[in-house]
């Protein structure tokens, strides 16, 4: 079967679908073009805000992480107060600085809510931007309750530490005081 071209026939399929659909006038044309262009960019800033907080996040549950192995250490020797010290001092400093950065993002939510409900798009973006915000809230949570079950375990920890090393004592003042004197 030989082959055709039919590239001018499509050509003017093209053209006639063009003709008879109805296109919105110039100028409303451009204005819709300029809508979306501002919200594109409140899109991009809500974005960037997002990305952040969830960047921080991620960098704080990593930090809990460390926290745990640190925390779950039961030996007496091993210990190191100070570096979880510090880690508990930044991770609530990271927690707060989150918290912070969340009610940033919501009160931006909210300035652009009452200029992106007026169009069905808008309304989208409205309910999108709300289910992130409660998504970045809900990781936040869960890393707080985390952070809550790993200081409890460092305090249960210590707290067998020193009834380890009270034994100890009473049992070492216990053989010093039967110990035959020399």
């Amino acid at each position: 079967m030989p082959v055709q071209d039919r590239t001018n026939e499509f050509r003017a399929c093209v053209e006639s679908i063009r003709n008879r659909s109805s296109f919105p006038a110039r100028g409303a044309e451009q204005k819709q073009r300029l809508l979306q262009n501002r919200a594109e960019g409140s899109k991009s800033e809500f974005t960037r805000m997002a990305s952040a907080i969830g960047k921080d996040i991620a960098s704080t549950t990593i930090k809990l992480g460390k926290l745990a192995q640190l925390a779950k250490r039961k030996t007496l020797f091993d210990d190191r107060p100070v570096e979880i010290s510090e880690l508990t001092y930044i991770i609530k400093q990271d927690i707060a600085n989150i918290n912070k950065q969340i009610a940033q993002l919501q009160a931006y939510v909210k300035e652009r809510k009452a200029q992106n409900s007026k169009s069905p798009e808008g309304k989208q973006l409205e309910e999108h931007n709300h289910n992130v915000v409660m998504l970045l809230q809900s990781k936040l949570a869960d890393t707080s309750m985390t952070f809550k079950d790993v200081l409890e375990i460092r305090t249960q920890n210590m707290k067998e530490s020193k009834d380890r090393t009270e034994q100890f004592m009473h049992s070492t003042a216990a053989a010093a005081s039967q110990a035959p004197p020399s």
